[in-house]
Order: structure tokens, then C-alpha cells, then sequence
């Protein structure tokens, strides 16, 4: 007959603590990335032989398929400039410039909005607050009023630096 030896049972208990830090962040969706200065798009005004015409200001819009869309934190600060571009600018003005000899610069200007009321001036920041959606699209549109003048026959463009910031 053998002797049966009780058994002890230990045992511990212990606390963990799980936790994330969230921190502000951005990224910019629908744009290829790679090095240098990406390529939103154009803003295409069109073409025809006069600017002066009854029809009135001629409009562009970058195309929403390249228009680039922030995603943030919500209610995180953003600030977006657009500078004078190749030809300059001031104030809310800047300048198309032709290929052809002699000609003059077109006067054309940047809006925030499709109605074209939220002008977009020269190095200026416009300021926004990422929504609760956590999306904002970053919208560009241009506009060029009617010239009293007819402009020669060329290619006009410019070519603008636009800047994130958050």
C-alpha cells in the first residue's frame, strides 16, 4: 500500500495594461507617390479664337479625378497655398503667358469653391478643419473674365506650386 501525498496547487494573477497613443496624422489619397513634385492635372480653360466674348468668364475645374483628397484625424488644422506661379502673381491675380512673340499675359484667378466666390490669393494660406468624416477634398478651380482686348494667337499657360500643410 503507498502513501498518497496531497497535491498543492499555486497560482498568480497578474495586470497588463493595453493602450494605444493616437497621434495627428495626414495623408494625402489619390495621388501616385514617388520622388519630387507630383502632377495634380491641368486646369483647362479651353480653346477659342477670343476672350471677349458675350458668353462672359471662361471657367476650369481640376478634374475630380485628379484632385487630391486629405485624411486626417478629425478636427485637424490644414492650411493650403498656391503660389504666383511661373509668371507671377498679386494678390488674387495671376498671369498666363503665351508661347507666341509679343504677346501679352492673360490676367486669370483661383477659387476654392465651384461657385467661384472663395478666392485662393497669391501665397496666402487659406486655413481649414479636417472634418469628422476624417476626408477633405481639395478642390481648385480658375477663372478668366472677359479681356477688352483680343489676345494674340498662342499657347498660354502657367505652371503653380501648391502646398499642404499640416
Amino acid at each position: 500500500m503507498g502513501i498518497v501525498l496531497g497535491a498543492t496547487a499555486w497560482a498568480a494573477e497578474f495586470q497588463v495594461e493595453v493602450r494605444v497613443n493616437v497621434q495627428r496624422g495626414c495623408q494625402l489619397v489619390g495621388q501616385e507617390r514617388g520622388a519630387g513634385v507630383e502632377q495634380l492635372g491641368v486646369l483647362d480653360f479651353g480653346s477659342g479664337p477670343r476672350l471677349d466674348g458675350p458668353e462672359g468668364a471662361l471657367g476650369a475645374a481640376l478634374p475630380a479625378t485628379r484632385r487630391p483628397r486629405l485624411e486626417c484625424n478629425p478636427d485637424t488644422p490644414y492650411q493650403l497655398r498656391v503660389d504666383g506661379g511661373q509668371h507671377g502673381g498679386v494678390g488674387e491675380v495671376r498671369y498666363l503667358a503665351g508661347a507666341a512673340e509679343h504677346s501679352k499675359p492673360i490676367a486669370y484667378r483661383l477659387y476654392q469653391d465651384a461657385a467661384r466666390r472663395i478666392p485662393l490669393p497669391v501665397d496666402v494660406p487659406v486655413s481649414g478643419r479636417v472634418p469628422s468624416s476624417g476626408s477633405v477634398d481639395l478642390p481648385l478651380y480658375g477663372r478668366i473674365e472677359p479681356l477688352a482686348e483680343i489676345p494674340r494667337v498662342s499657347r498660354y499657360s502657367d505652371l503653380l506650386k501648391v502646398t499642404v500643410t499640416w
